[in-house]
């Protein structure tokens, strides 16, 4: 119980930090707290985060927050009434929702990392993603592909889907000008925990990975072929020498007439990696015009703040390895395994201290088995401690 005091102690600290109303002795307390152990800092940010308070209200009846709460209060009112103090009565109601996160947050965080509540990898399972995904046509109309089976028709443009794959009819590569206004724009969204393979109208083949989606018309228009993508997907495109296959992720532009290419584009990262397999492509940034030119075994690193492109050859196939069912990495940081896998699995997961999250881990790993194979191999070959707690989210500690 004093440990669960002080972790409000600090909760109530961290409050006052937000409403700028701690005298500079707290402001002292606060950064020695936060300096005094590996991981109080990220402990602080994680109280903030609104999906642990999700985890947390579960659990919030276990204990008896009123007096603590009511003495928080108190204490805050004062500390705002202090001399060179700015901040207002209704200002301070106004935050006492958020302050109470903070309080009821920390205290919560402490209850779970120090009782039974999360359980060894052996009591749990976690089993891999499927084929799933939504299509979303021309008008904004949603349709779950799990609850189509075969026919997809929206005006002249039509598809098979079954089987986790979804096709076009084939059709000629690009609408006449004629045409054009019968083409329709579609998405395929392809959600967390999920995968599926698109055949385009051109014959083109696409193998999109778990929180993924790209845009595209049907049939393509003009003298391009142009899809949008955000996430990740593999691609197997059709030659044709006379319009050129143009995968759009923000501001990069990947072109190519026939080739099969890997791009990662996904926001969290802040890059986008081209990996080629076969062929050639050119990777250009739209405004700067900066371009790099890819052959087999090359690949793009894109910075999305700088807009700088940099190439270097690589293996291609921890990068395109998911498409066959593998997790290949080689030297990738306890950071970048669980951001890919989390995908995958639709787990969240948290990784305590930076320390650990720098570790580098080199691994061959099945995509279709149940995570908590894939865990314990981690377990055992970082060293570290694994735990499950609610809703599967996966707690890695030293």
């Amino acid at each position: 119980m004093d440990e669960i005091n002080k972790q409000f102690e600090y909760s109530e600290l961290l409050a006052g930090k937000v409403l700028d109303a701690l005298t500079d002795e707290q402001k002292k307390q606060l950064l020695e707290w936060e300096e005094e152990v590996d991981g109080n800092r990220e402990l602080a940010e994680n109280i903030l985060n609104a999906y642990s308070y999700n985890e947390w209200q579960e659990k919030i009846k276990t204990i008896d927050t009123v007096e603590a709460w009511a003495s928080f209060l108190d204490r805050m009112d004062s500390s705002a009434k202090k001399p060179g103090k700015v901040v207002k009565l209704n200002m301070f109601k106004w935050m006492s929702a958020a302050a109470a996160v903070l309080v009821v947050g920390l205290a919560l965080f402490t209850i779970f990392n120090k009782t039974g509540n999360l359980k060894p990898i052996e009591e749990s399972s976690i089993a891999p993603g499927s084929s799933h995904a939504e299509l979303v046509l021309s008008n904004g109309e949603v349709i779950n592909l799990d609850e189509v089976d075969n026919q997809i028709q929206e005006g002249k443009v039509e598809a098979k889907n079954t089987k986790g794959i979804l096709q076009y009819k084939d059709s000629e590569m690009v609408a006449s000008q004629n045409e054009s206004e019968s083409a329709k724009v579609n998405t395929l969204r392809v959600p967390r925990g999920a995968e599926y393979q698109l055949v385009l109208s051109d014959g083109t083949k696409v193998w999109l990975n778990s929180d993924t989606e790209l845009t595209y018309t049907v049939p393509f228009i003009g003298s391009e072929r142009r899809v949008a993508l955000k996430g990740e997907a593999y691609f197997d495109v059709t030659p044709n020498k006379e319009l050129p296959f143009i995968v759009t992720s923000g501001t990069q532009e990947v072109q190519v007439l026939g080739t099969e290419f890997n791009v990662s584009a996904y926001t969290e990262d802040n890059r986008i990696i081209t990996t080629l397999v076969e062929g050639k492509v050119k990777v250009e940034e739209k405004y700067s015009h900066a371009t790099e030119f890819l052959s087999p075994n090359q690949q793009t690193n894109f910075d999305i703040n700088s807009k700088s492109i940099k190439k270097k050859d690589v293996d291609v196939y921890p990068y395109v390895a998911w498409k066959e069912g593998r997790f290949v990495f080689h030297n990738v940081t306890l950071q970048e395994l669980f951001s890919k896998i989390s995908k995958w699995y639709d787990v969240e997961y948290q990784i305590e201290g930076e320390k650990l999250k720098s570790l580098k881990f080199t691994g061959d790993l099945p995509r279709y088995n149940d995570m908590s194979g894939i865990l314990k191999i981690i377990e055992a070959e970082m060293s570290v401690n694994i735990q499950i707690g609610h809703n599967n989210k996966v707690y890695v500690s030293e």
